[in-house]
């Protein structure tokens, strides 16, 4: 009570708990977005989503701390791996198992985070590196209150980047056939177009903003870990609130999920940051199991 007291009312801690909370759930939203995407067009539950995140990180580790690279062309070049890396689970492993049982593909995605975890913690070794700090590290005051440049920079640079990938997805004929292909790829194939290369796309897409997302991380936890790969499980919550098959809905959901956690958290004490938004996760799925935005199949019988 003495906690609800001094900071419930607090002006000035809600605005701060407010704008970091929109920044987390920008972050949340983009791997939502991932995750949604490549589930809608493929049929895929892509349980690597937060080794994708974690992976993003610690490209940011070696490319800001260790060389000290351009922030803009440092993130684009991070994003452009990212998507090539999504090109290559496509050709690699995905497409090789179309026809498998869901499982087995489940499956396969679980030892696609167990080698990126290897991989990294070979690579930059077991312990944790400092967060990144290419990013202005200052305050700004709005209102009395102080607000990190940092929240209001990755919020700025996440919506910008997901509003583009909506015109993108919305308005090009690539985005049509994308769409085409996750309403119907049957009838998709038979007008010509070709579903092999639309999945590509979506992998591409979802592994290279979630490599985005994970450069934001990195400068907004205090440490970059081989943990930040559970921060993915947040994708979940994110996807269901919004709805599993509503791509904008993704993104209403995850900064949803990063508003309620920084709240819980800021009030009550970390501990309750994911009791919390689990707790408004189980009771939208009781009462709305398809998400605020989602949509019911409807199967002829």
């Amino acid at each position: 009570m003495d906690i609800l007291a001094s900071t419930f009312f607090d002006w000035g801690v809600n605005l701060q708990l407010l704008v970091s909370g929109l920044a987390l759930g920008a972050i949340y939203a983009v791997v939502a977005l991932g995750f949604v995407l490549v589930e809608k067009s493929t049929a895929v539950l892509n349980l690597a989503v937060g080794e994708f995140l974690m992976l993003g990180s610690y490209f940011g580790v070696a490319f800001f701390m260790e060389r000290k690279t351009n922030i803009f062309i440092g993130t684009l070049v991070i994003t452009l791996v990212m998507a090539l890396f999504g090109l290559a689970i496509h050709y690699g492993i995905m497409r090789p198992m179309v026809g498998q049982g869901f499982f087995a593909i489940v499956l396969a995605t679980i030892g696609i985070a167990t080698v990126i975890r290897a991989v990294v913690q070979m690579w930059f070794g077991p312990l944790e590196k400092g967060n990144l700090t290419a990013l202005p590290t200052g305050t700004i005051e709005v209102a009395g209150t102080s607000i990190r440049w940092v929240d209001i920079i990755i919020l700025l640079v996440v919506l910008g980047s997901v509003g583009a990938f909506l015109v993108f997805y919305a308005r090009t004929r690539t985005g049509l056939h994308m769409r085409a292909v996750a309403s119907n790829i049957e009838a998709a194939a038979g007008v010509g177009i070709d579903p092999d290369r639309a999945y590509a796309i979506t992998w591409a897409m979802a592994i290279g903003i979630a490599g985005l997302g994970g450069v934001m991380l990195g400068h907004f936890t205090p440490s970059v870990n081989p943990a930040l790969a559970a921060i993915g499980l947040r994708a979940f919550p994110a996807a269901a609130i919004g709805g599993f098959t509503s791509v904008g809905g993704s993104i209403i959901g995850g900064l949803i999920v990063g508003v309620i956690e920084q709240l819980a958290g800021g009030h009550f004490g970390t501990k309750w940051r994911e009791p919390v938004a689990f707790g408004i996760l189980i009771l939208v799925l009781i009462f709305k199991p398809t998400g605020l935005f989602g949509q019911k199949d409807l199967e002829r019988v």
